[in-house]
């Protein structure tokens, strides 16, 4: 009887040794993953502009309502329509000239920028895309000084961040008449409900986590859920790309295809990683963005 009291005891304490080992795991991997994501990814704009794809634009500065500068290039249209471009999350605006190429080859016009403490932009820290929805409101009012561009003209396109970036801001502002969000993965931690198989059932903690600990940190949260952002866009457009690999992204972004409303597409590129679609299937990617857009926006 005393051995098995005993065997009781050292299981119990096995037991909360694992719980406690795995409760600090999940806090300090969280501890230390907000604490990356929020520093700054400024650095020097060099090497690759627009002008390098025989496109003629202009450099822009948008003012933010906090009053910061956010640097990037305008591309005018040719057809009346003009597109949103936004990055992804530590990158800046030259990742996007791949999809800046495709777009302006069909006439569209293209802005894009450095999200804030990104690329040249001002800013003290990253915030999730949190903080960088609303800035969406300085880029539609600096088109609205621009000529050439129709009523309902303005789309928008995010990788990434830039995706939930794109979502969110779509939700906010009703001058966004079509939106293409390439690979959102979450904003808050209703979005990452339900896990996708078991790895992510049993690190599911780190979400909450996480998410709390950059709320702290950078002194915002997110707007709302993408659930939700996803569910106001309707009655306009929206497509949702994901890459070829089933799995997380292509899990998560069913969760908002669902609570979206009319219309509503979603494309898997094939044989595509993360974001990757413009380089590893150029050509039906750039037929899949030109023909989304040009029905929304071109013949709505």
């Amino acid at each position: 009887m005393k051995t098995n009291i005993t065997l009781k005891a050292v299981l119990r304490l096995l037991a909360f040794a694992l719980l406690a080992f795995y409760i600090l795991f999940i806090l300090g991997f969280a501890w230390l993953q907000a604490n990356a994501m929020i520093r700054p990814a400024r650095h020097e704009i060099c090497c690759a502009s627009p002008a390098d794809l025989g496109l003629e634009y202009e450099s822009i500065t948008l003012t933010t309502e906090d009053d910061l500068r956010l640097y990037g290039w305008y591309i005018p249209s040719q057809n009346g329509a003009v597109i949103i471009l936004l990055h992804g999350y530590g990158g800046n605006r030259t990742s996007m000239l791949p999809h800046a190429e495709m777009l302006a080859g069909y006439g569209f016009g293209v802005l894009m920028y450095d999200q804030r403490a990104s690329g040249e932009s001002d800013g003290e820290s990253l915030s999730w895309g949190w903080r960088d929805v609303g800035d969406v409101g300085a880029v539609l009012d600096f088109l609205s000084t621009k000529q050439g561009i129709t009523s309902g003209g303005i789309g928008i396109l995010g990788c990434s961040t830039g995706a939930e970036i794109a979502l969110g801001a779509s939700a906010r502002f009703d001058k966004i008449n079509a939106v293409i969000a390439d690979g959102p993965y979450y904003a808050t931690t209703s979005d990452t409900w339900p896990p996708y198989g078991l790895k992510d059932w049993l690190g599911w903690p780190v979400y909450p986590a996480f998410i709390t600990f950059m709320e702290w940190k950078s002194g915002t949260s997110a707007p709302m859920s993408l659930r939700d952002a996803s569910a106001a866009i309707s009655p306009r457009p929206l497509l949702f790309i994901t890459a070829g690999e089933v799995g997380y992204e292509q899990w998560r972004v069913e969760q908002y295809l669902s609570s979206a409303g009319e219309p509503k597409e979603h494309w898997v590129v094939p044989n595509a990683t993360h974001c990757a679609g413009p380089t590893t299937q150029p050509g039906q990617y750039r037929g899949y963005i030109t023909s989304f857009f040009g029905r929304a926006l071109l013949n709505p």
